[in-house]
């Protein structure tokens, strides 16, 4: 998957001032009917005419360019180019055409090798460093400041022999992290189940799956994994579908992060950083190796007690089943799903019941308009690239101006990325004729598929999880930087998920809950009881949960230390043995569907962490029960989100708090006393 900081580009709009919104809401003009051939010959036309662009940039007497005729010329090439190439890039993830898909892939090779080209350019180097000194406005210095990052980081400063092997070997990664992540998207996994053995599975998810003898075939994948684990009684089964989870992606993808953890080992060495940990984080707001592994220790430390007292109680549970086998990776959803219910009445698949897609959906966007002041609009006859997917556009609400576009697609189908994931088709900016382009991005996600005549319900954690994507694309959407490499989410990546973490916490509000529920065939919202339980429930496994977090970063921190040979499978092993209070599943290979290692958050996984400090902290100003969501909602769009990139994070922070920030409000909320 594109890393979610990347922005595609295509069409302009000019803003429509106060104008009421049109009945019918124009779409984002995007065309998304291509075939292979039209992906390929297009791909190549665009990258040509950019790098026409930069060559006659590049020409420029260094000493007679100006900011607008040398960094800001070239953040227009690359952000016409992205223009040029919305559809392309992203249809390797979600056409339905194989060859549509492959077409793409290539695609994205080439754009990234434009890229490693155009981020090693010594003569764009020097037209940052010359523009430094004519500059006053902010967004333009912040952009100044990026592109003089960039080629420091990409080798533009290097002698000629040492920066065409730092592009070589950006280019061996970029294949590489392409490759690792079709094959999952390619991949078609699942298991068999006797019909004893679905028994305990919902009714409305055995509806789904395919027959197979006196069973059923059960797909192996995100959309599953969650709804099997909970919910399947036979250990047996949990271990068997665990094993085939913990397999995808095959050795060939851990030989791929294999490599590249070597390549980015030996970059790191080349642009003179001690590991690729330390490269990785001398841009973000950790800074350090050691403030990371610091801030995972005391974590760490804090919560294993409680990890070990919550795996204890899920172990006496199997105990008391009857089965004397050791507690493993592949009990602990089933067991926990069934010690709330037992303990705290809090009843999983009645939970569900009150979740069906067809209202969540609807009412989650009808709670974002409200404390964002904005509108959604569905479009009528949409364009889209597959059957399902729905376009919405965006209005703000007081003004009625036009803001930008979303799509919707929620359901999976083969070839289709694997996860769920929020990712910009297009940034807005400001044009060089002074209009404004909209803003277009989507949810890519992967919810259960529905039965004829029936919506698919859904668990808490996925609306959860539905309620933080969109606060990407809020953030993808909303913004008013004026550049692409500024806009929305392009923030430093341990903020980023900041925002989309802070709106979590509305899925614990009562007020909330009730307005996204509706019992399937009554409309009942959630009873109040039953919404006490869920809350008083909320922390009760935060222990082993946040260990989980920390093993993960922990994982990915210690894989980019600076060691040039690292066996993927060993160390992920002797982790988890240091790490996990559970015993080590053997004969696996989980890194090789762990797809943040090569999308983007390589030496950046703790960054789901440590944003959570910032996004607990932004909470507080709503005040107790979501009680000043109207005010604060409206400050949190103007400093938090419309500012994009423009600035760095803690200055915005500061500014939407009114003081610096404090861990306090995580520390409480994962249980450790200020």
């Amino acid at each position: 998957m594109r890393n979610v900081l990347a922005a595609p580009l295509l069409l302009a709009f000019v803003a429509p001032g106060h104008a009421t919104p049109p009945a019918s809401p124009p779409d984002a003009g995007i065309a998304w009917n291509l075939t292979a051939g039209q992906v390929s010959h297009s791909c190549a036309d665009a990258l040509a005419h950019a790098k026409s662009r930069i060559g006659k940039i590049d020409a420029q007497p260094t000493g007679k360019a100006t900011f607008a005729s040398g960094i800001g010329a070239v953040e227009n090439t690359v952000a016409d180019l992205n223009d040029a190439l919305s559809a392309q890039l992203i249809l390797s993830q979600v056409a339905t055409d194989k060859g549509v898909r492959d077409a793409s892939t290539q695609c994205q090779q080439d754009y990234s090798a434009f890229m490693v080209k155009v981020n090693a350019d010594p003569a764009i180097y020097a037209l940052a460093q010359t523009a430094q000194g004519q500059v006053s406005d902010q967004a333009d210095r912040q952009l100044v400041k990026l592109y003089l990052e960039q080629g420091r980081r990409n080798g533009a400063g290097l002698d000629a022999a040492t920066r065409a092997k730092v592009t070589a070997l950006f280019d061996q990664l970029n294949n590489l992290q392409i490759a690792f992540g079709q094959a999952l998207d390619e991949e078609h996994v699942s298991i068999d189940v006797s019909q004893k053995e679905a028994a305990s599975l919902p009714k409305d998810f055995i509806a789904t799956l395919a027959p197979k003898g006196d069973g059923y075939t059960v797909p192996v994948d995100e959309s599953t994994a969650g709804t099997f684990l909970r919910n399947e009684s036979s250990g047996e089964a949990r271990e068997r579908y665990l094993e085939a989870f913990y397999r995808r992606g095959g050795e060939q993808n851990v030989k791929r992060l294999s490599d590249a953890v070597a390549i980015r080992a030996q970059l790191a060495r080349l642009l003179g950083y001690p590991s690729w940990a330390a490269y990785q984080l001398d841009v973000k707001m950790a800074k350090t190796p050691d403030n990371v592994n610091q801030f995972l220790t005391q974590i760490d430390d804090k919560l294993m007690p409680k990890a070990r007292s919550e795996l204890a109680m899920l172990s006496q549970m199997k105990q008391q089943d009857g089965d004397s086998t050791p507690f493993v990776d592949a009990d602990f959803q089933y067991y926990a799903v069934k010690l709330k219910k037992e303990r705290y009445n809090v009843d999983q698949e009645q939970i569900r019941q009150y979740f069906p897609v067809n209202k969540v959906v609807p009412a989650m966007l009808a709670i974002y308009e409200k404390t964002l002041g904005i509108r959604f609009e569905a479009v009528s006859n949409a364009r889209t690239w597959a059957p399902g997917v729905t376009e919405y556009a965006i209005y703000d609400a007081t003004s009625h101006a036009l803001i930008g576009w979303f799509f919707l697609d929620l359901y999976p189908r083969p070839g289709k990325y694997s996860h769920f994931a929020s990712t910009p088709l297009r940034s807005g900016r400001r044009l060089p004729d002074g209009s404004t382009q909209k803003p277009v991005a989507t949810i890519i996600g992967n919810w259960p598929a529905s039965v004829p005549g029936k919506p698919s319900l859904l668990s808490h954690g996925m609306v959860t999880v539905f309620f933080h994507e969109f606060g990407h694309v809020m953030h993808m959407t909303l913004s008013k930087a004026p550049y692409e490499t500024l806009y929305g989410s392009n923030v430093r990546q341990d903020f980023v998920e900041a925002p989309s973490q802070m709106l979590e916490n509305w899925m614990w509000q009562p007020s909330v809950l009730k307005a996204v529920s509706s019992k399937e065939g009554t409309g009942e919202p959630l009873p109040d009881d039953v919404i006490a339980r869920m809350v008083g429930a909320k922390h009760v496994f935060d222990g082993y949960n946040n260990i989980q977090e920390v093993f993960l970063a922990s994982y990915d921190m210690r894989l980019h230390d600076g060691s040039a040979k690292v066996d993927p499978t060993q160390l992920w092993n002797d982790e988890w043995r240091k790490l996990m209070p559970l015993p080590v599943t053997e004969g696996v290979i989980p890194e090789a569907s762990f797809g943040h290692l090569m999308q983007g958050y390589d030496a950046g996984y703790y960054g789901y962490l440590w944003s959570r400090v910032y996004a607990q902290d932004m909470y507080t100003a709503f005040g107790k029960d979501n009680a000043n969501t109207a005010s604060a909602g409206m400050r949190y769009r103007r400093d938090i989100l419309e500012p994009g990139g423009t600035e760095e994070p803690d200055v915005l922070l500061e500014r939407f708090l009114g003081r610096a920030t404090s861990y306090d409000a995580f520390y409480r909320d994962i249980g450790i006393a200020p």
